[in-house]
């Protein structure tokens, strides 16, 4: 090669953005890579852009006309044109999510504007296809995101030494085409599953339950059980920490959204509210989020009241009954609010516990009701409790107001309440505020509760990440700061007392 630098231009198409983010992370090398290339565009950094360039770097799949015009204006200006990261070089999670057909996803994001995306050329959108379905690529830089460090060292192989393409295989993304598994309370997506097997690491490495795991090789394998009996099967104790962490809503629930929109229009229901899924649904709303906590929960309940459920209650107040009578008794007995741990004390037959079905605060909240309950709920497991007519996720009650095009931001609150009793001050959600005899399950619990001395009464044992504030009938989160703000949220909204 010349003397001369080559100049590189890095272009991006339908993806996340975080191949190039990790060439920005690069830092301090970042003034290395200068030494060897002269970048002329890079939108990440800098709004210079030249078509003058020889090593075009490419990232993102391809799902427009005028993406593909793009592309191959791009191909005929480069000498060589790198694929970078995966959805470049396969198409990656764009080409493996498929539930949803193009016209479903504008209507779920754009509804309502059609007039806008009629004939507008940002819309026209196809399936999402890799860089080499459009054009020849010399090269692929793999990886979900690809490595900062990686980009470097190619880069200073091409420029020391001449250029030889062809040296990289193109191999296309496997698309599975398998049905969803609904064996269970959670289901599995094979088809949108990235295979990161984090929900293998929580349930097997951190929880000790190993419900799930990977099976079979190859381009066959899934997360699925040994002889693929299904995850309830296996041992599974429902608490959604598999939900929580998984990055493409390849494991959910199922929705009750659909029928229960239909029976509110016939039936009469009480629904009770958990504030820890209240918290998550609050803070994902922006009329809601800077609210006062007592003003956005009257604003809950005058749309669950709009929507047409008959009566309001709060959950919490038979959580606080629940530990009372917990507290009467005089053996060591599990904390009935939990019933992930329920599942897991039970079929670990951990005998240390006393189990009190009838403390329960779901059995107290149905026995108080007259009439069909329902339930909003941090809970996974709850989904699957007889004699509750549905249980919502916070997502689920999202969901719900949109199919009722409730615009909760613009009710009339002022008059708004619970029906019933109202805890508030003394009262403390041992999902969010552990008491000092709780335990998380690890492989080790038996041998903790067995070493405790323990003398009588309820323990808490609870097997989400962080309490209930990560549980799986939340908007799915391992993210410390939404975390944070969900409990500092019912910390304010528990300091209240003036709710009449």
């Amino acid at each position: 090669m010349t003397d001369e630098k080559p100049k590189v231009a890095f272009f991006d198409f339908a993806g996340c953005e975080g191949d190039q983010l990790q060439i920005v992370n690069l830092e301090e090398k970042l003034l290395d890579l200068l030494d060897l290339v002269e970048i002329v565009s890079f939108r990440e950094v800098t709004k210079a852009h030249s078509d003058d360039y020889k090593i075009a770097f490419v990232e993102g799949s391809i799902q427009r006309p005028i993406d593909e015009e793009r592309l191959k204006e791009v191909r005929s200006n480069a000498e060589v044109l790198v694929a970078l990261g995966d959805c470049a070089s396969n198409g990656c999670v764009n080409k493996l999510q498929k539930d949803w057909t193009v016209e479903e996803s504008q209507e779920e994001v754009y509804g309502g504007a059609e007039d806008q995306i009629e004939g507008n050329d940002l819309f026209d959108v196809d399936s999402p296809r890799a860089a080499d379905e459009v054009v020849d690529v010399d090269y692929y830089l793999r990886g979900c995101p690809v490595r900062g460090e990686r980009v470097f060292h190619f880069i200073r192989r091409i420029v020391e030494e001449p250029f030889d393409t062809n040296k990289d295989i193109s191999f296309p993304l496997s698309l599975r085409d398998r049905e969803p598994d609904e064996r269970s309370l959670v289901n599995y997506n094979s088809n949108k599953c990235i295979l990161c097997r984090r929900c293998v690491n929580v349930c097997q490495d951190v929880l000790g339950v190993d419900a799930l795991g990977p099976v079979d090789k190859g381009w066959e394998t899934i997360i699925s059980t040994p002889k693929d009996i299904g995850f309830d099967a296996n041992g599974c104790i429902q608490c959604g920490q598999c939900v929580s962490v998984c990055p493409v809503d390849a494991l959910y629930t199922d929705s009750p959204v659909k029928d229960l929109s239909q029976d509110l229009e016939s039936r009469d229901l009480t629904i009770a509210l958990d504030s820890v899924a209240l918290s998550s649904f609050v803070l994902r709303h922006s009329k809601l989020e800077d609210m006062d906590p007592m003003r956005a929960e009257k604003y809950v309940i005058a749309a669950l009241r709009k929507v047409g459920f008959d009566k309001v209650v709060q959950y919490d107040s038979y959580i606080s009954e629940s530990q009372e009578v917990d507290s009467e008794e005089d053996v060591p007995v599990l904390a009935s609010w939990c019933l992930p741990a329920r599942n897991y004390i039970e079929d670990e037959r951990i005998e240390e516990l006393e189990i009190r079905e009838d403390n329960s605060p779901w059995s107290l909240l149905m026995d108080d009701i007259e009439g069909e309950v329902c339930l909003l709920s941090s809970c996974t497991g709850h989904k699957e409790l007889d004699g509750l007519e549905y249980v919502l996720s916070a997502e689920d009650l999202e969901d719900l107001f949109k199919q009722k095009d409730l615009d909760i931001g613009f009710l009339d609150i002022e008059d708004e309440g619970y029906d019933g009793e109202v805890v508030r001050s003394e009262f403390e959600h041992p999902g969010v505020f552990p008491k000092e005899e709780h335990f998380k399950v690890t492989k080790g619990l038996r041998g903790e509760l067995s070493e405790a001395n323990l003398d009588g009464g309820p323990v808490d044992v609870f097997p989400c990440l962080q309490g209930c504030v990560s549980g799986g009938g939340n908007h799915p989160t391992t993210e410390d700061s939404e975390i944070q703000s969900r409990i500092d949220w019912i910390k304010d909204l528990k300091e209240r007392d003036d709710f009449e």
